[in-house]
């Protein structure tokens, strides 16, 4: 399932139109059959409702002149509400066919007038995704009259009032209950605060020709349980532990052994064949009888030779958990950068020192994958976390593809992306992430991924999924996101996986 922008969504409706001769009116009540076919499935009992129908300028406001009419002919009680008052191209079509079926409309100026406010569902058709700026009058108005209404709203393709690219806003937008987007999600549905504004997101499909979008030149869309069911890799009876990845992962310190504690746990839970955890000698004893299955490769404070020596013996390599941010990290994520052959996974205390080793990244020729949250994404870039958070498709795909790296850019709605830029959106996970060590949990899970030889992208993609669901798998079972320790999420990973397998 693909995700777009406002700009690709017209694109690919313009090739359909333009290029394949797919009427624009026919594109136009498509949309609204399907919008009416979501409303029937949102509420079974539809025809007992009464229902308020408010209709823009756009072809927004075209798709609830459908709605509106394909409602009243099944004999629903339905008053259309117009804010405009001229249509063009489809929208004036269905403008017209609306009419000449014999319905009417009234201008919302009366409704405001007689503040009614009684019905049980609001349809907002007022702006859709090429809505620029501020909300201006009327639509401010109007937007600030269905927020303050009783009843369920029921937004057309995305919120009048938000932008279909980025997460804020530059006015209040319909606040929906529910949003029907047509086709494709909008990326803002994947960004905050945006995507609260969109209440539950239904897809529904209108019958655009695979042919249009295939033309769109990004590759973003969301990563299903189906993808994952998919790729991930199937182990054989007769497979021995040599051929499921041997991993290094690099970190601790004696301020802080539980972050590589939980990435370690988190590698061996996730299947990785071998594992090797190195760590200085000060925390030796304390995660290795934490961690029974890994291997240990202990190095001094002072002396990290040995395991520079040891780099060309792992499928793959990932640093970071605990290491802190002493001249001995930066010095360890430098050797990684310009010795390391395989693919190597840097996060935490490990991309800190980034921003001045830009030159070892951008020469190394093997796979690279930065975990970063937004944070230290905003680091990374020089960018506010503000403006990372309203933009952050943009930002991570020009990082990935000015560092020709792999990029998770973690948070609600985790976005993976490859070195060409292609883009991946992880729609498990919950707040129970939001707390310390579960960006360690992730780090060992896709270095298990990784080390097994499988598509770096797919690998990780599943990783990210995994992790998000263990935690939904973790919410749903004790009922309170505030009250499960990051140790506990790992107790999930078994239901998690078996959730995929017992599926494929």
């Amino acid at each position: 399932m693909r995700v777009v922008t406002g700009e690709e969504m017209r694109q690919a409706d313009h090739y359909a139109i333009e290029v394949l001769g797919m009427k624009e009116e026919l594109l136009m009540e498509n949309a609204g059959q399907a919008t009416v076919h979501a409303l029937k499935q949102i509420f079974p009992r539809l025809q007992t409702k009464k229902i308020a129908v408010l209709i823009g300028k756009g072809n927004n406001g075209g798709d609830g002149f459908v709605v509106a009419r394909s409602l009243l002919d099944e004999g629903i009680d339905v008053d259309v509400w117009t804010v405009a008052d001229s249509w063009t191209g489809a929208a004036s079509y269905h403008h017209d066919l609306f009419l000449r079926c014999g319905y009417h409309y009234r201008c919302w100026d009366d409704l405001r007038a007689n503040r009614d406010t009684s019905y049980d569902i609001w349809v907002d058709a007022l702006l859709g995704t090429g809505m620029k700026g501020s909300l201006q009058s009327p639509y401010k108005e109007a937007v600030s009259l269905l927020n303050e209404a009783e009843g369920v709203v029921v937004s057309i393709d995305i919120p009048s009032g938000v932008s279909p690219n980025v997460g804020d806003m530059s006015s209040q937008p319909v606040q929906a209950d529910h949003t029907i987007t047509l086709e494709f999600p909008k990326c803002s549905a994947y960004l905050f605060p945006a995507r609260e504004y969109y209440g539950k997101v239904h897809i529904a499909p209108i019958g655009l020709p695979r042919k249009a979008s295939a033309e769109l030149d990004v590759v973003r869309q969301l990563w299903t349980k189906e993808d994952v069911s998919r790729t991930l890799p199937i182990r054989r009876a007769s497979s021995h532990k040599g051929e499921h990845g041997r991993g290094l992962l690099v970190g601790g310190s004696y301020q802080m052994p539980g972050a590589i504690t939980l990435a370690a746990n988190a590698a061996v839970s996730s299947g990785i064949g071998l594992l090797t955890t190195a760590i200085p000698s000060s925390i030796l004893k304390i995660v290795a009888n934490r961690v029974p299955e890994s291997m240990f490769l202990p190095f001094s404070e002072d002396d990290t030779t040995e395991l520079e020596n040891r780099v060309d013996d792992f499928d793959a390599i990932a640093a970071g958990p605990g290491l802190g941010r002493s001249d001995r990290t930066k010095q360890i994520v430098k050797k990684l950068l310009r010795e390391v052959k395989g693919p190597l996974i840097l996060d935490a205390d490990a991309l800190y020192f980034l921003p001045e080793l830009q030159n070892d990244m951008k020469a190394r020729s093997s796979p690279l994958i930065l975990t970063p949250h937004v944070g230290e994404m905003a680091r990374l870039t020089m960018e506010t976390v503000e403006t990372v958070n309203r933009r952050r498709f943009f930002i991570a795909r020009d990082f990935a593809i000015a560092n020709q790296c792999y990029l998770v850019l973690k948070g609600p709605f985790t976005i993976v992306t490859t070195p060409t830029g292609d883009q991946y959106v992880n729609t498990t996970g919950n707040a129970t992430l939001a707390r310390g060590g579960t960006g360690d949990l992730l780090t060992g899970m896709i270095l298990s991924f990784v080390s097994q030889l499988v598509d770096i992208g797919e690998a990780m993609m599943n990783a990210v999924y995994l992790h998000g669901l263990a935690a939904d798998i973790a919410l749903r079972e004790n009922g309170s996101s505030q009250a499960i320790r990051t140790s506990e999420i790992l107790h999930y990973l078994p239901l998690a996986f078996r959730s995929i397998t017992s599926s494929s």
